[in-house]
């Protein structure tokens, strides 16, 4: 092997070793330590049906004739009283329009822990078919989102 043909194969090498074969800035990660004491859901489902405070046929797949979906919530740091605010989003309504649901309620737990439940019934003429999700905000800040698809 030459002199030249050593260093190309040498450059090349560092070339791979440094550059590696995948592209550049195709994922990549963040971790965030939470506020000591911050209201935290520890554990969501949505469901057939809730029996005895929990839920009860846990499912992302639904059915146009179910006659309920359930999102159940399992909350933790929550001591006091809270306002809860749930939207509910058909297939049929975009990002911009009023959701198919709307429910606020309030709550009060005197250890910090709460179960929380919700619910929308059937239409008459049946559930949309499709993509729907469902948002969660607790004293007016978005906590997070639940998709589940209607067949």
């Amino acid at each position: 092997m030459t002199q030249k043909m050593y260093r190309i194969l040498i450059l090349l090498l560092a070339g791979y070793a440094l550059g590696g074969c995948s592209e550049q800035g195709s994922g990549g990660g963040i971790m965030v330590n939470p506020a000591r004491g911050e209201p935290i859901v520890i554990d969501a489902a949505l469901a057939i049906t809730i029996n005895e405070d929990r839920p009860d046929g846990i499912t992302n797949f639904f059915y146009d004739s179910s006659e309920q979906i359930y999102l159940w919530l399992y909350w933790a740091n929550v001591k006091g009283r809270h306002k809860m605010k749930i939207r509910w989003f058909s297939p049929d309504e975009d990002s911009d329009a009023p959701p198919y649901r709307e429910e606020v309620r309030e709550f009060n737990s005197p250890n910090g822990d709460q179960i929380t439940w919700f619910y929308i019934n059937r239409p008459l003429s049946g559930f949309t078919e499709g993509e729907w999700f469902v948002e969660v905000f607790l004293d007016d800040l978005f906590e997070r989102s639940y998709v589940f698809d209607i067949r």
